[in-house]
């Protein structure tokens, strides 16, 4: 069924619409960890049903039945050359390998260390500068990881600076024993805009521009999901492609507010690099929120899409595809619960927010 356009409705109503006029599945908190952060990463999940993840810049393992956390490792202010595998400064992400193997993603340091199960450090993952140096975060159970390569988008680092225009961007295949890299998909480049500093002009991406997203399964399944025409592709290990329809859905116009929220968060952040408060500061902005904000995958091969939402509507919606790139259904979180990650037997993890803090959470759909 295809959804209606339907952004003359009250946004209170909006999301009713969005999801079927109002058919969206439920999910309910199963469990919830009883310390809370400032910022954590994604979930997943290790032996014996606990749980792991990286939070206020450590990387941790609890047990959501007991509530037992134990830190992992140990966070430093640097972390050089040849430095231990149990030292991070930043992890941000956390992946499963093959067998009992963690992968864990350092932001700051700009590499992936590899841990056992039970939290022992093993070695600093040895991985080429294959598409900039930017951290690889999807891998699966074959030996490889993926990332997208960005260098050769519009605009650079430096306000003014021109760049070079590309049509689309590669996802890369980097073959972890052997540093062997190959493209196995291309998404969409992005929509550019004027963004303007002071008297200097870059062309940027537009913000709440369409932007593709990827992931892999850990048999080496890639799927793609299409902003632009609002569908899920996926690559077969072999190499042959499924191309998913394209399905309407509810626009959400950008407001001032929005435009304002984020150019206030894009000031904040200049604070800290030395931007001044009276810089004269424009960003180019789409007309309307793409169909979804984030993608992630079970290894079973459903793909949940992240609706764009109201800032007054607590709760987040998915769209579920299934690995035939075909619509399943729409799932609707908590309020003020996000997607994390998904384990065994249908657990599916959650980022909950409490206030201005934040925790994780283990959810069953209904």
């Amino acid at each position: 069924m295809n959804l209606v356009h339907c952004t003359w409705i009250p946004a209170a109503l909006l999301m009713a619409c969005a999801a079927d006029a109002g058919s969206a599945g439920e999910v309910t908190v199963e469990a919830k960890l009883p310390v809370t952060f400032a910022q954590v990463s994604n979930v997943i999940e290790v032996d014996g049903g606990r749980i792991a993840f990286a939070g206020d810049r450590h990387f941790l393992m609890a047990d959501l039945a007991t509530g037992r956390m134990d830190t992992i490792g140990a966070r430093a202010d640097s972390v050089p050359q040849g430095a231990p595998a149990s030292v991070y400064k930043f992890p941000g992400w956390v992946a499963h390998l093959a067998g009992d193997t963690v992968a864990l993603v350092d932001f700051a340091a700009i590499r992936t260390t590899l841990w056992t199960e039970r939290g022992q450090a093993v070695a600093a993952l040895a991985i080429p500068p294959a598409g900039g140096p930017t951290p690889v975060l999807a891998y699966d159970h074959a030996g490889f990881g993926y990332k997208t390569d960005y260098r050769a988008l519009l605009g650079s680092a430096e306000p003014g600076r021109a760049g070079v225009a590309t049509d689309s961007i590669a996802v890369l295949r980097i073959q972890l024993a052997t540093s062997r890299v190959d493209t196995v998909a291309r998404l969409a480049a992005p929509e550019y805009g004027d963004a303007r500093f002071g008297e200097q002009t870059q062309q940027v991406a537009k913000i709440f521009g369409p932007n593709d997203v990827f992931g892999v399964l850990p048999d080496g399944r890639v799927w793609v999901a299409r902003a632009r025409e609002n569908r899920v592709d996926w690559r077969g290990p072999g190499g042959v492609w499924i191309r998913g329809e394209p399905r309407d859905y509810a626009r959400l116009a950008v407001t001032d507010a929005d435009r304002a929220r984020v150019l206030e968060r894009i000031r904040e952040q200049g604070r800290g690099r030395g931007l001044p408060d009276g810089l004269r500061l424009e960003w180019p902005f789409a007309e309307h929120k793409p169909p979804f904000e984030a993608g992630m995958a079970s290894a079973a091969g459903e793909v949940w899409l992240q609706r764009p939402r109201t800032p007054d509507v607590a709760l987040y919606v998915y769209d579920v595809y299934g690995p035939d790139a075909a619509w399943k259904r729409a799932v609707r979180l908590p309020p003020e619960v996000t997607l994390a990650g998904f384990g065994g037997s249908g657990a599916i993890y959650g980022v909950g927010k409490e206030g201005e803090r934040r925790t994780v959470v283990r959810l069953r759909e209904q």
